[in-house]
């Protein structure tokens, strides 16, 4: 009866219920799942919960998204095999929310994929980097575009009336729409094409979970899965070379998103590793972000994320070495603002 019930309120009218649903049905699969008394008796019951998920992958809401795609990795780790049948589609549609319009469902899409490499082994890996080498260098794509443009695009009412919001923090419920589909606070069938830089950005949370989780020999989740440095280093250099580019707006964000997960990057690698392969990638990048004198054009988000990071990389390595490095390429004086 529970478990009809979680899946029943996966298809509930309002946005929050199915929420909730989503991440009671992955706490489901987290406490149960592995454990060696109980894991047996939510096994029969893991399709049904699977296919209300798969209905919530493309619920209007981006909240029941993102629930919807974490819940999806946690029972592919839990129940691999019960999962197998549908894991061409669970892949395609964790592969849709890399690329999504919100960043934190970029995220738990890559997390998400993380969770299917520990449970599926080399075979998805494979899959994965194919995914991960084509959508890396999106951002190149990305149509050229001035500060002054973007501004006028973004206090144009035009532009905007009609899209979806994304974010009103309503309990309202979401009813169905004439036969198929939601609706929620505005006209969901209106909405916001993928950029192609979102694309890199959903790689950059990728490219942590695979360091994090599988770039180490001594602690990577599955033996057989272990990234080496002739994997990442050409990765590494795409993903600088990406994150180097400045004719659009948004590559302010998409830098933002790159110090915030550089440091756990360079952890899950270790210090000596991450010192003389990967450093000199990126400092130059970031001693640039860090010193704005030059009139750059960094906003204060991405400031302030380039000095956490530049931080949190000078105890790694050690100060004394990271500022030999950024010597090195003349910004010494960056560091100290």
């Amino acid at each position: 009866p529970l478990c009809r019930y979680y899946a029943k309120m996966c298809d509930a009218d309002n946005h929050a219920v199915r929420e909730a649903a989503c991440q009671g049905v992955a706490e489901l699969a987290q406490k149960l799942g592995k454990h060696s008394l109980y894991a047996e008796f939510l096994a029969p019951h893991v399709t049904i919960l699977l296919q209300a998920l798969l209905m919530c992958f493309h619920d209007e809401s981006w909240p029941v998204r993102d629930e919807a795609c974490l819940a999806c990795g946690t029972f592919c780790l839990a129940y691999a095999e019960e999962c197998l049948p549908e894991l061409p589609t669970l892949f395609e549609r964790w592969t849709e929310q890399m690329t999504d319009q919100i960043w934190s469902v970029r995220e738990d899409a890559a997390v998400a994929l993380g969770d299917a490499i520990a449970a599926y082994g080399p075979d998805m890996l494979e899959k994965v980097m194919k995914v991960l080498k084509k959508s890396l260098p999106a951002a190149k794509d990305q149509p050229a575009m001035s500060r002054e443009e973007y501004k006028k695009l973004q206090n144009d009412m035009q532009a905007h009336t009609g899209n979806q919001l994304y974010s009103c923090g309503s309990l309202a419920p979401k009813l169905r729409k004439g036969g198929a589909g939601r609706i929620g606070c505005g006209n969901c069938a209106i909405d916001r094409p993928k950029a192609p830089w979102e694309a890199t950005d959903g790689c950059i949370y990728l490219m942590r979970e695979l360091c994090v989780r599988f770039a180490n020999r001594d602690h990577s989740e599955r033996e057989d899965v272990v990234l080496d440095d002739n994997t990442l280093l050409p990765l590494m250099t795409e993903l600088a070379d990406s994150c180097r580019l400045s004719h659009y707006p948004q590559s302010d964000d998409l830098r933002t998103t790159l110090w915030r997960q550089l440091p756990p990057i360079a952890g899950a690698l270790g210090k000596r590793r991450f010192k003389s392969l990967y450093l000199d990638l990126f400092i130059e990048l970031l001693a640039k972000n860090l010193d704005d004198r030059y009139g750059t054009g960094a906003s204060q988000l991405s400031i302030h994320a380039a000095g956490q990071c530049a931080e949190e990389l000078a105890n790694l390595i050690g100060v004394g070495i990271f500022r030999g490095r950024l010597e090195a390429v003349g910004r010494e004086d960056a560091f100290d603002r």
